[in-house]
């Protein structure tokens, strides 16, 4: 894996469904690729962001819109019993059954994802999404700003709630927690939410 800094200018920086679509251009052209990147806005300002990109692979280009500031790869080194501190983005849901009773095309009512509002559901959210992967010793969570964003070719709007999660973890399951790391935490994946990023106790 890799972890690359980069910079976003211009209005595309405030709608982090368009950060996704930038970011997709750092890599080589590839008709059968699946999106194999996560990513977290560091900083972000009127005209500017600071993306912290974690991708399978190497970024190559800098764009229009995006500049490549730094590139290095990415190993984590995990054991299990080891004590981490840790940092993720979160985008904490639950599904819902739609109160109005729309039907889906399957005349079956459509299910809604709502956020999770309280400290406890914010903690049990994180706890499942770890389950087989890692403990949580210690967590510290903060609710963000609310993130707007637009899908111009569908014509959608929508907006995602954020918290921020931090804390230390213990290590259970190397492999399970590496996939996690790789694949995410998650919905929201593709705007900005949901990247694990681990340091020493």
């Amino acid at each position: 894996m890799y972890l690359s800094k980069i910079m976003i200018k211009g209005a595309a920086c405030r709608n982090p469904y368009e950060i996704h679509r930038i970011l997709w251009n750092l890599f080589p052209s590839d008709a059968d690729a699946q999106r194999d990147y996560l990513f977290r806005v560091e900083r972000m300002g009127q005209q500017q962001a600071e993306i912290l990109l974690q991708s399978q692979r190497k970024p190559e280009c800098a764009t229009r819109d995006a500049s490549l500031l730094a590139t290095r790869e990415y190993v984590p080194r995990l054991r299990s019993g080891q004590r981490l501190r840790f940092m993720v983005i979160g985008n904490p849901v639950k599904t819902i059954l739609d109160e109005s009773g729309r039907l889906n095309r399957q005349g079956e009512v459509k299910k809604c994802r709502v956020p999770l509002i309280r400290d406890e559901e914010w903690r049990q959210w994180l706890e499942r999404k770890l389950a087989g992967c890692a403990e949580l010793e210690t967590l510290i969570a903060e609710k963000r700003l609310p993130m707007n964003f637009r899908k111009a070719k569908e014509r959608r709007v929508g907006k995602i709630q954020p918290v921020r999660f931090q804390g230390v973890l213990k290590v259970e399951n190397e492999a399970a927690l590496m996939d996690l790391i790789e694949n995410g935490i998650g919905p929201a994946k593709g705007f900005g939410c949901g990247m694990l990023s681990l340091a020493r106790a």
